[in-house]
């Protein structure tokens, strides 16, 4: 049986499931278009691809279907399930990896870039931005930046771009635009920022 080839047949099937799984209760398929971002043909086919293979209960209420996961599905409770949680678990995971590897260890790392931001055709890269107590310290974090890369990749198949600053440099003029983006969409790992 290869079930998971039809549940993940299209990627818009995978964006709806995975709308549908950070929902606490049943939604229209309107409100899934809004979450997902896809265009309305985009999500009414996925729904109905999903529907058709039981991935997805349909309730008809008024003039609207109201969608929610089929959590009695074999693959939706097991594999895909386990899989939504896993991926919810990436930003702590990630972060534990940074601080594993990098040494002296920053007092804050931050996510921006198109992993952060969530976009579904990312290219795959986070743009991490690590702050240090002292400009030794982000001196001496230089060389890990070979091994971390090296690790990141290793074990998420993802590339970073790393951006060391210290308490001391941070609130340089030519980092305002890199504090807005933070502010915008950046994910804090661990630590807090000055």
């Amino acid at each position: 049986m290869q079930g998971l080839d039809r549940i993940f047949a299209r990627p818009s099937q995978l964006t709806v499931l995975r709308v549908l799984y950070h929902s606490d209760e049943p939604i229209t398929g309107r409100e899934i278009e809004r979450r997902c971002g896809l265009s309305n043909r985009a999500t009414m086919n996925a729904l109905e691809a999903l529907y058709e293979i039981s991935a997805v209960n349909r309730d008809e209420s008024g003039n609207a279907y109201w969608y929610e996961l089929n959590h009695g599905n074999y693959l939706i409770a097991k594999p895909v399930k386990q899989a939504f949680e896993a991926e919810d678990l990436f930003w702590d995971d990630f972060g534990k990896t940074v601080r594993r590897n990098v040494q002296p260890r920053p007092i804050a790392a931050v996510a921006t870039g198109p992993l952060a931001r969530d976009e579904s055709l990312s290219d795959g890269r986070v743009d991490l931005i690590m702050v240090f107590s002292t400009g030794r310290n982000r001196i001496r974090a230089f060389p890990a930046l070979e091994k971390l890369s090296e690790a990141i990749h290793e074990r998420y198949g993802i590339e970073i771009e790393p951006t060391l600053l210290d308490v001391n440099t941070m609130d340089r003029s030519e980092n305002d635009a890199l504090w807005r983006r933070v502010e915008r969409e950046g994910i804090l790992l661990f630590g807090t920022l000055p």
